[in-house]
């Protein structure tokens, strides 16, 4: 623009004073040129007329003058030209000063991208990120609504009812690219209670260091998210470990995507229980170490083991629960835990295409104490569950995410699974025989089968229903028929999560 410019003003004034010069020749000799520019021919010369001779006759006011003319159209051309120098230095002055406002404006639009967080939403929930990566926060929700409808005459039956078993609002990310945090508290069914809260350095993948309030090492299932198991309730040995625990662990790859562990130190809870606080200076140590030994892309095979190991001094006791929810094992009174516990849960898992396969088996020896009398007991629990997946999605350890979302206009109809579960819990005989429990009030077994529809609408929101039935050996008087009445329950859910 500044050489338009700068050609602009000194070029135009030397075109113009050659157009004048041009001009001035063609205007400045009357003999040479008429008002056509075509030369004339001088006439001869005559003799004098005398004193008879005419006189000479005036020019006519009223006829132009061709060099008066001729000024005048030069001095229009000027004019004109001049014109249109102005006009075109004008518009150069406001393209340049458009330029520099778009400067100015891209100078402060680069400098708020240098400040300005990105905010995106999609299935793992609301992100925002900082420009360059270094923080970043995710919210999320988990909301389960249940309806169990019980069957048969029990008494001990739950009442029928419709209640919100989850209410876990979600908060994760990271800080500085290297620490991540998670955060989640439940307010499901009447009550509000802190899940998860922890810090987790990742520096390194081979010893990733984490410390605060998660879910202990132990069980194969229970490491599952609530939201991607194949049932709306957990199998029978997810109950012999704990739920969540406080301490800190480290944990990484072997052989990365093939060889895992995890080993970590924690305060110590019951069986299926979670705690907030220390009940004693002792601790628990737990461990895991995991295998996938195939390609996931062909078959996801894993297998692996889970142990924890301490005391149990001062800890409430452990409650389990049949499918439906409703407690059916019961201590005698003045039982205590006291002295040492350990735990071990071997569990196994494949996929293959639509199908899914998942297998475990709990193992808890702990010290009962009654007055005293004090004894190792053992409960024991095994599961073997299958689900397949009909409209051709693919199973794994997460929730399959359907290749039709729901939207029947269009031909969507989401992803349907069927599953299947068998699994039984057992107590050592010499539980009864110390006096730790009575076979009249606590069944030494429970056996289940549970069957279920799944059906994801999207990868959000699912849809289930499961029928699972319990029965029970012991439990009951003879009069009552020396087994605790079988429990026969119908469970709906409607849950949307994004994590």
């Amino acid at each position: 623009m500044n050489a338009l410019r700068t050609f602009a003003r000194f070029f135009f004034p030397l075109i113009l004073i050659a157009a004048l010069a041009c001009v001035g020749a063609a205007a400045g000799d009357p003999a040479q040129t008429g008002d056509t520019g075509q030369k004339t021919v001088a006439a001869a010369p005559v003799a004098d007329p005398g004193p008879t001779a005419t006189a000479p006759q005036p020019s006519d006011p009223a006829s132009p003058d061709p060099q008066s003319a001729a000024g005048q159209t030069a001095d229009q051309k000027i004019q004109q030209l001049q014109q249109k120098v102005d006009q075109l230095d004008q518009k150069l002055k406001d393209v340049q000063h458009e330029q520099e406002l778009k400067k100015v404006e891209d100078a402060a639009a680069a400098e708020k991208a240098k400040t300005a967080a990105t905010v995106t939403a999609d299935t793992s929930g609301f992100t925002i990120v900082s420009p360059h990566g270094n923080f970043l926060l995710k919210i999320g929700a988990d909301l389960q609504v249940d309806n169990r409808t019980f069957f048969g005459q029990n008494s001990a039956n739950p009442l029928d009812q419709m209640l919100l078993r989850r209410v876990r609002p979600t908060f994760s990310g990271t800080i500085y690219k290297y620490i991540d945090y998670f955060f989640r508290p439940d307010f499901g069914q009447g009550s509000t209670v802190i899940y998860d809260a922890y810090v987790e350095l990742k520096y390194f993948d081979f010893a990733k260091v984490r410390a605060g309030k998660f879910k202990p090492p132990v069980s194969l299932e229970r490491l599952q998210s609530d939201d991607d198991t194949s049932f709306i309730e957990r199998g029978l040995p997810t109950m012999l470990a704990p739920s969540r625990d406080i301490g800190y662990q480290v944990g990484g790859d072997i052989l990365p995507k093939h060889i895992s562990y995890v080993v970590g130190a924690f305060n110590g809870v019951p069986d299926n229980g979670l705690s907030d606080a220390s009940v004693s200076d002792h601790r628990d140590f737990a461990g895991r170490v995991f295998f996938n030994p195939l390609n996931p892309e062909i078959a996801n095979l894993g297998f692996g083991i889970g142990a924890s190991s301490g005391s149990v001094d001062a800890e409430a006791l452990p409650s389990y629960k049949t499918f439906g929810q409703s407690s059916f094992f019961t201590f005698a009174s003045g039982v205590t835990e006291g002295g040492h516990r350990t735990r071990l849960q071997p569990g196994l898992y494949y996929y293959m295409r639509g199908f899914g396969l998942l297998t475990e088996y709990g193992l808890t020896e702990e010290d009962l104490q009654k007055g005293t009398t004090r004894a190792d007991i053992a409960f024991r629990a095994w599961q073997v569950a299958g689900s397949y997946i009909l409209t051709g999605e693919k199973k794994s350890f997460t929730s399959p995410t359907p290749k039709h979302n729901f939207d029947p206009k269009n031909g969507g109809w989401g992803a349907w699974e069927v599953a299947i579960r068998t699994g039984e819990f057992s107590a050592d005989r010499a539980l009864f025989n110390y006096g730790f429990a009575s076979s009249t009030v606590t069944p030494r077994l429970a056996h289940e089968v549970v069957g279920g529809v799944n059906w994801y609408l999207n990868r959000l929101f699912r849809i289930s229903g499961d029928y699972g039935r319990t029965n029970f050996g012991g439990g009951a008087t003879v009069a009552q028929g020396i087994n605790r009445p079988v429990e026969k329950v119908l469970i709906f859910r409607f849950q949307i999560n994004f994590i």
